[in-house]
């Protein structure tokens, strides 16, 4: 598979035990030694802890780090997914330079995490000529029969990025709520309505102003993972 984003060197293969907290992960390495792992993402990835499944993580190589390593990816079945939701801006900013976006071409990164009036933040403000548009990135990460499902935990944070995004669609900006998820095995993304409430208001709401909601997939693989894919958004 042709690699669109190399992840940053050096990689370690490694073993994946337990996530004793969110943040954390601890992690067998080639040496048979242990160690804790910084978890760059705080959704459930529940399905995902199988002790002993095969992981990889990127080492800092600076001891002066509290945690060295961070964990990149694990191994479920033949499908590699990734767990370091701090790409996610990185991918998004990639496929716009190279105009893999369904809808979105041409559109340049004008600010990173632009201050919005009115209060927040939201990821990108692009433009297009005389074109802006506000994304917010948020990343998909538990999925269901190939499903990705979104919330997949509690998260005011997305619901006050929802209420800027829809704050901006009713100003007549163009507003687009961007779902990523780092795995290549899904075929669409679903709301996760029964399991917060509050999100689907907020979620039905930014629909009803004009928020635009689009999801892409990346093939993930241990050195890096593939061009972004269009998926479906789910009823």
């Amino acid at each position: 598979m042709k690699i669109f984003f190399s992840f940053p060197q050096p990689q370690v293969r490694g073993t994946f035990f337990s996530r004793p907290q969110r943040f954390l992960v601890e992690a067998g390495l080639p040496d048979g030694s242990r160690v804790i792992a910084y978890c760059a993402n705080p959704g459930s990835f529940r399905e995902c802890f199988k002790k002993g499944s095969a992981i990889f993580l990127w080492d800092s190589c600076d001891p002066r780090r509290k945690r060295r390593y961070t964990w990149r990816a694990i191994k479920l079945g033949q499908t590699w997914i990734g767990t370091d939701t701090h790409l996610a801006n990185q991918l998004i900013e990639a496929s716009l330079r190279a105009s893999l976006l369904h809808g979105l071409e041409g559109f340049s990164v004008f600010k990173k995490e632009p201050k919005m009036k009115g209060g927040g933040r939201l990821d990108f403000q692009l433009k297009r000529g005389s074109e802006q548009c506000f994304i917010e990135v948020k990343s998909a990460t538990v999925v269901t029969k190939r499903t990705a499902q979104f919330p997949d935990s509690r998260s005011p944070r997305a619901i006050a990025h929802l209420k800027i995004l829809t704050r901006e669609a009713r100003s007549g900006r163009r507003a687009v709520l961007l779902f990523l998820i780092q795995r290549g095995d899904v075929t669409g993304l679903r709301i996760n309505r029964a399991f917060a409430p509050d999100f689907d208001r907020a979620y039905d709401a930014a629909l009803r102003a004009g928020v635009e909601v689009m999801a892409v997939k990346h093939f993930v693989t241990p050195a890096g993972v593939g061009p972004p894919s269009i998926i479906s958004i789910l009823d």
